[in-house]
């Protein structure tokens, strides 16, 4: 008689048996040890009883609990440090069956530094404590606008400290009134700390008290008969006003809106931020397969999941009611008071949250309108090359200019969208292919990618190659020498003047037989908008590739310089850019460049 294996609720039964009554944590582990589900808990045991209710769960959650080969369960003080913990142990396994947000982009924001003399700028990445930081911002063209906006009024220098550090006159912003020049005394560290100053004071949107400062300074300079000067004040605060005048007339200070629209087992979150009185942008999330039942629960794990890579504000209104312990785990992730309220609303605040949820429930059903376009257009894709399942589509493009900086790219595409996570860069040194071989590129390309696809078991439904028959005869000797014949191939050659929609398109299995496609359908252009998404990111890599090169090539154009001292600067200052900001002293330094070596150095970028 053979040994009958347990299934995943026999498991979660026998462990249920053995666990308290606390708050915590649990992780749900499937046979080969991957982490499938991390959840908290106010009472562990009830909650994972929840589980062995086969009748009650969707059939999301009835194909994890059957994966279920072992129960990990970890007992924290209480749900506030359970929040905490779970949401570090989803950030560290990403397990599949949790709503895991997938826009992972780093948000921009404005940057004052605490420089002696403070430095302005905009800023993606982790947060030091030696600034001061305003945002987050939805888009790097509001930082940029809202950047120039107060340079414009205040002066201050967006120079780095390099340049800063080692100017002898004042550059051309002093000279167009963008800078008030701190890198050449042009004016006092106290004047300029003042400006700094009110420039924080207009991000936090305290713009009444700063006009009120500026009034009153405006007296004091034309009674001393320092008119000009008092004019230059005046001419701030005439700005300053018609900034206003664009903004909202509703001041809300570091606040979020969230609003969640929910159908079914999908739903469309979004959260707008209003930071310093005005509404710095939104971002959305589309939510899938999540438990309805729960949808506290799911909202509470997307907003620590947000508000671990931003700042939370210190009031957040939310469309839906939520966990008490959010509250306290939010304040605990900033280091300050969260306040979070789910209403009800009233005045501007409902005003606000009905716009969040409009917004939230229209986002929605556009994806879904989207969604389903985008799923009739993949399967006309599928049938064209042949396929009964079509999950990934690989698409490759080279970019060189007569031969130099040549790369290869791949990007990566499914129903849903890019994957740009998986986009990939291939460098053409010419030791494989000549690089102004075209063909010989694509050969190189796909050998180098087919064969770490053999060793890692991941090879695509289908590539697509931007190119004629010569391309795709390229891409089948590969496949052909590698013994791979489950890949569906189709070349797009350029239409006549490169106009599209007049694109001929070539199968792999039918490579002499050229497909027209009507240049209004759906079909041909979701073709050139994927060998577009690879044209852009082949040239990008070029021109990226290019701009290195063309660096190492300058070095070399300084008398006195060679490959010793190319590489010797280099392995100093870390790129070329970092030696063309260095001073004379910082290139002193470097072994083997003398004093007259470093002046040439130095007066090349500089002179």
């Amino acid at each position: 008689m053979g040994i009958i294996k347990k299934t995943g609720i026999d498991i979660l039964k026998q462990k249920i048996k053995h666990i308290s009554h606390r708050p915590g944590v649990y992780r749900m582990i499937d046979e080969k040890g991957r982490v499938l589900y991390v959840g908290k808990a106010k009472n562990l045991k009830n909650r994972l009883s929840n589980y062995v209710q086969i009748n009650r769960l969707s059939n999301r959650i009835k194909q994890m609990v059957s994966q279920v080969a072992d129960v990990i369960v970890i007992e924290t003080a209480g749900e506030t440090e359970a929040f905490l913990l779970e949401n570090d142990l989803i950030k560290q396994f990403k397990p599949f069956y949790n709503v895991l947000l997938k826009d992972d982009k780093s948000y921009p924001y404005i940057v004052i530094t605490h420089d002696d003399f403070p430095r302005l700028m905009s800023y993606r990445g982790e947060r030091h404590k030696n600034s001061t930081y305003f945002g987050p911002f939805s888009s790097a063209l509001a930082v940029r606008q809202t950047v120039s906006q107060i340079q414009k009024i205040f002066g201050l220098r967006t120079c780095n400290n390099i340049a800063f550090k080692n100017r002898s006159r004042p550059c051309l912003l002093y000279q167009i009134k963008r800078c008030t020049g701190p890198c050449c005394a042009c004016i006092s560290q106290t004047d300029y700390l003042n400006n700094v100053q009110q420039a924080k004071d207009f991000m936090r949107g305290e713009n009444n008290q700063i006009q009120k400062k500026m009034q009153e300074q405006i007296s004091q300079l034309a009674e001393e008969l320092r008119f000009e000067e008092a004019a230059v004040i005046r001419d701030k605060m005439l700005a300053l006003n018609q900034i206003q005048g664009t903004i909202s007339s509703v001041v809300i200070k570091q606040t979020d809106f969230v609003a969640l629209y929910q159908d079914g087992h999908n739903a469309c979150l979004q959260v707008f931020f209003y930071r310093g009185g005005r509404a710095e942008g939104n971002m959305v999330q589309f939510l899938s397969d999540i438990d309805k039942d729960n949808i506290n629960d799911v909202l509470s794990s997307c907003l620590m999941q947000i508000y671990d890579k931003i700042p939370p504000p210190k009031q957040l209104y939310v469309s839906v009611p939520i966990e008490q312990n959010l509250e306290n785990a939010l304040s605990v992730l900033a280091g300050y008071s969260v306040t979070v309220s789910s209403g009800p609303f009233k005045g501007t605040r409902k005003k606000l949250m009905d716009q969040a949820l409009k917004n939230a429930q229209q986002s929605y059903q556009t994806y879904l309108n989207e969604k389903e376009i985008n799923q009739s257009v993949w399967n006309e894709l599928k049938t064209l090359l042949g396929l009964n399942q079509l999950t990934k589509v690989e698409v490759y493009d080279n970019s060189h200019i007569q031969g130099t900086a040549a790369v290869g790219a791949m990007i990566v595409a499914g129903v849903d969208g890019f994957q740009k996570k998986l986009y990939r860069r291939f460098n053409i040194d010419g030791s494989i292919a000549q690089t102004n071989d075209d063909f010989g590129m694509m050969r190189e390309v796909m050998l180098r990618r087919l064969k770490r696809g053999l060793i890692d078991n991941d090879l695509p439904d289908a590539m697509l190659i931007d190119g004629g028959k010569g391309q795709l005869s390229a891409v089948q000797e590969i496949m052909n020498e590698l013994n791979i014949h489950s890949i569906a191939l189709l070349a797009v050659a350029k239409g006549e003047n490169r106009n599209a929609g007049k694109e001929t398109l070539f199968l792999g299995h039918q490579p002499h037989q050229p497909i027209y496609l009507d240049f209004k359908s759906d079909l041909i252009h979701l073709i050139q908008r994927l060998r577009d998404e690879a044209h852009r990111f082949a040239i990008g890599s070029h021109r990226a590739k290019r701009a290195r090169n063309m660096f190492h090539e300058t070095l070399l154009e300084i008398d006195g310089i060679g490959e010793k001292r190319k590489k010797a600067l280099l392995r100093h200052f870390g790129s070329p850019r970092a030696i063309a900001g260095a001073s004379l002293e910082q290139i002193m330094r470097v072994d083997g460049i003398n004093k007259k070596i470093a002046k040439k150095i130095y007066t090349f970028y500089h002179d």
